[in-house]
């Protein structure tokens, strides 16, 4: 036998005071707000396109000027720590030699080790105008001795794993494999290339100054292995233009596609 059921449904109860009523609010006319369209400026398309240039070229310039600027190492230096070809980029922040002489006691001064890499203005000595990057091996007030090719840090033989030698240990044969005592002055550096036969550093023009400092390498953005021997000096334009059409004809085959990202230090 079947069940059956009967729903049985029921109006909620609902009183007459639960009721809300509604006020339109009092919306007076000279409350309203006329807006106008702004009328376009003249030039067109032409002085806005000019005005974005203009604000790249300042933004660009002062990035490069203060912040980070992309550079390469043209010789080879700073071997196996920095290729030549390699590209990095240049952080400098809080380094005083980028500003004006007038301003530089005034301004934070980022603190150089031992052990560091910096990208500095060469000294008159070196007869270089191209920034040089060298590692840091006495800071002020160190005592640097270097015999039969061995750098003696206030009388204490120092272990340097990065460095390299490419020429017989024999002592006296190459210039600079034995230099000092000499101590580092306030506000100087002493300053080598890791490919000690091969470096144009302080152990032939002296010590580097705090303010000709602008930088210190960050990481490898691109690497190009050229076939053009670095000439030093001013480039030609035929130099330079070689150079533009060697990377456009071997850009894949000769990218060191395994130096990117690779941290300098």
């Amino acid at each position: 036998m079947e069940e059956s059921f009967i729903v049985t449904e029921t109006a909620p109860d609902v009183r007459v005071e639960d009721f809300t009523s509604f006020v339109a609010p009092d919306v007076r006319v000279e409350q309203f707000v006329a807006y106008q369209t702004e009328r376009p400026r003249r030039g067109g398309k032409a002085r806005e396109w000019t005005e974005s240039l203009l604000s790249t070229i300042v933004f660009v310039i002062v990035f490069t000027s203060f912040i980070a600027q992309a550079t390469q190492v043209p010789t080879a230096s700073m071997v196996p720590t920095i290729f030549v070809g390699d590209h990095f980029f240049l952080d400098k922040i809080a380094f005083p030699g980028n500003f004006p002489k007038a301003i530089r006691d005034w301004l934070p001064r980022r603190t150089i080790h031992r052990g560091d890499i910096i990208a500095f203005r060469p000294p008159p000595k070196a007869n270089m105008t191209t920034p040089f990057v060298k590692r840091v091996i006495g800071i002020p007030g160190d005592t640097i001795e270097v015999r039969n090719k061995v750098v003696y840090l206030n009388g204490k033989r120092q272990d340097e794993p990065y460095k390299i030698h490419v020429n017989s240990p024999i002592s006296g044969e190459i210039p600079g494999d034995n230099f000092g005592p000499t101590t580092v002055p306030p506000d100087q550096f002493f300053v080598m290339g890791d490919n000690r036969d091969n470096s144009n550093d302080s152990r032939f023009w002296g010590f580097v100054d705090r303010f000709a400092i602008i930088g210190k390498p960050l990481f490898v953005y691109w690497s190009y292995e050229s076939d053009s021997p670095y000439e030093g000096g001013e480039r030609s334009w035929a130099s330079v233009a070689a150079d533009y059409v060697s990377v456009a004809q071997h850009f894949f085959s000769r990218t060191r596609w395994f130096r990117f990202g690779t941290m300098v230090k």
